[in-house]
């Protein structure tokens, strides 16, 4: 409806950039300006330039933006601040309080964050009067995520109807006089400006390492590599702030430079002798991405070699032998048979473990792999009220561990232990973890999963990540959470949904690849990749797919026809491709066929 107070002219769309803005784009390599190239019309253009070797950071687009002109129109002026809000360079925002009020720009607070949306169209109003003094220019579109003030990106979808109310000043110019704090920026400003950043700190035991999805705003004054370092140095986002631990407290930032093909850190101190090596894995996770592999690292303090008779250079891939979970390399997968657990090994044939895992199966249900040199196997019973844990050992036998009502599939994480939940109703979850050799059990605190029915659990390989399958009255989404404490002090927190019950979807099984992203298979036979950063994305389907398991990029799925004959696939980036279709050439898929793959702490 035609409001008193609106712009007097129809609105353009949200996505233009208004002739009068007078934006500008500029390239920027480390801290090297490059020409400025005027864009005079309504999109920001990209324009491609080599990194000249370096593996400090890219070139990157800067939108340079103009402070208000006389004249402007209020929905003008929300459009310079629009602008404002997405320049880099502005870093104090300067100029974007110049388009609010005095008494609004001094309490404007853009540092609480970020709304990330898809733009619309402003509002259509009635002509303003040239006696209104207030006047309203409602942005329209679409919510897409918030950026929290330490970097965490979660994805909120929903419309947008963004308000500004504009007040006509003592010379006769518009000026905001009410906005939302924070930032608003579009995906484009976001892309442009706030790159992903997986940033690594270490779990409660220092042997581990737990990757951090951060967006981290480009600093036109420094190379991304020591803005990346930086935000390393500022501790973990709120989601894992109680879960992990890091080698740097204390420690300051000089610089990040280059010097003998390695990226030189510059520290303000050092460490503890024992964090040292702990503290090159973090390097390494985190820049590796950055320098595009083989760049090696060398720490410094205040210019000076880190020890006083030799320097301290890390190697490129130093994470992966600091944390082997990092990056697995090859590992064999598990699967059942009819006549017990085997192991996948050369020419796609799979071989019986050892013990009576390996003669004999408690039933078709998934079977969970412990991550230690020394495997064990975990299994429900065919009534889901027991299960039993058996060494894959010469002479290992099958011990019952846990006993419920109703258990969901078994979980282990990288620390030896077993977790089980079981739910008492439909409505209750009971979640424990085992330790050692099953005497030992400590109830986990979860509120926000104690009153819903949780299908599945699975702890992902660093440790301190969890995703669960929950059932409520909203029906069945993935969250994903963070594990805080060890023993009687553990609780998950920081639930997040990463895949939601859109239209009425049920999940039939989920799975860790690595520490951030995990697949979930829906009752469609959908495969979807699903994070904490980003929104669910759909890499395709397979036919009667019942189980999924990952590690490290490879995906295995198991499969039954109408038939109930059983197969093992694997997914080839587009599609799957059978693996394992049989056993000793038996066409008794029923009773014999492959199913439920697994990995090691899948």
């Amino acid at each position: 409806m035609p409001t008193r107070g609106g712009p007097r002219r129809h609105a353009r769309r949200a996505g233009e950039v208004l002739p009068a803005l007078a934006l500008s784009l500029a390239l920027l390599a480390g801290t090297t300006s490059c020409s400025v190239i005027p864009t005079g019309g309504r999109s920001v253009m990209s324009v491609d330039d080599e990194s000249k070797g370096s593996p400090l950071g890219d070139p990157y687009a800067r939108v340079v933006a103009m402070p208000p002109k006389a004249g402007w129109s209020p929905e003008e002026v929300v459009t310079g601040f629009r602008a404002a809000m997405a320049s880099l360079d502005d870093s104090d925002f300067r100029i974007a309080r110049q388009y609010l009020a005095a008494d609004f720009a001094a309490k404007w607070n853009p540092r609480s964050g970020v709304t990330v949306y898809r733009q619309g169209a402003y509002d259509k109003f009635a002509p303003i009067g040239a006696e209104d003094r207030q006047a309203q220019v409602t942005l329209k579109g679409t919510k897409i995520a918030v950026i929290d003030p330490d970097g965490r990106y979660r994805p909120s979808g929903g419309p947008l109807n963004q308000p500004f109310t504009l007040a006509r000043q003592a010379d006769g110019e518009w000026r905001i006089s009410t906005a939302p704090d924070g930032l608003l920026l579009s995906e484009a400003d976001v892309a442009r400006g706030y790159p992903p950043v997986d940033l690594y700190f270490l779990d409660a035991r220092r042997e581990a390492l737990v990757v951090d999805q951060v967006r981290v705003p480009i600093d036109p004054g420094a190379n991304f590599a020591k803005t990346t370092v930086e935000r390393l140095l500022r501790g973990p986002s709120s989601s894992l702030a109680d879960a992990v631990r890091t080698a740097f407290t204390g420690i300051g930032l000089i610089d990040v430079t280059t010097e003998n093909n390695r990226v030189v850190v510059d520290l303000d101190g050092r460490v503890a002798a024992d964090l040292v090596d702990p503290m090159s894995a973090q390097l390494a996770a985190t820049l590796s991405a950055l320098t595009k592999g083989g760049w090696g690292f060398e720490v410094k303090v205040n210019g000076e070699s880190y020890h006083p008779d030799a320097p301290l250079r890390v190697d490129a891939q130093k994470q992966s032998s600091f944390d082997p979970w990092l990056a697995p390399g090859a590992v064999d997968p598990y699967y059942l048979a009819g006549d017990g657990l085997r192991l996948l090994g050369k020419e796609n044939t799979g071989q019986p473990v050892p013990g009576r895992a390996g003669q004999k199966r408690l039933g078709l249900d998934p079977p969970a792999i412990s991550g230690q040199s020394a495997r064990q196997v975990a299994q429900r019973s065919a009534d889901r009220r027991s299960l039993s844990v058996a060494p894959l050992a010469a002479g290992g036998e099958w011990r019952v561990w846990a006993t419920g009502e109703s258990l969901a599939p078994p979980s282990w994480d990288r620390y030896g232990t077993l977790w089980a939940v079981d739910r008492p109703n439909d409505h209750t979850s009971v979640l424990t973890r085992y330790d050692g050799d099953g005497k030992r059990h400590y109830r986990v605190t979860a509120p926000d999963l104690e009153t819903a029915y949780v299908k599945s659990l699975k702890v992902a390989r660093d440790g301190v990540h969890v995703a669960v399958i929950v059932r409520d009255g909203l029906g069945e989404q993935v969250r994903v959470g963070t594990v805080v404490g060890e023993r009687e002090r553990t609780r998950i927190t920081n639930l997040q949904t990463v895949v939601d019950s859109e239209n009425g979807r049920k999940i039939k099984d989920i799975t860790w690849n690595d520490g951030k992203t995990l697949y979930a298979l829906t009752d469609r036979s959908e495969l979807l990749e699903a994070s904490v950063a980003a929104e669910p994305a759909s890499l395709g389907t397979g036919s009667r797919i019942e189980s999924i398991a990952a590690l490290d990029g490879r995906l295995l799925a198991g499969s039954s026809d109408e038939q109930g004959g059983r197969q093992i696939f694997y997914w080839t980036s587009s599609k799957w491709e059978a693996l394992v279709k049989h056993e000793n050439g038996t066409a008794d898929f029923v009773e014999n066929g492959p199913s439920f793959p697994a990995f090691p702490l899948g």
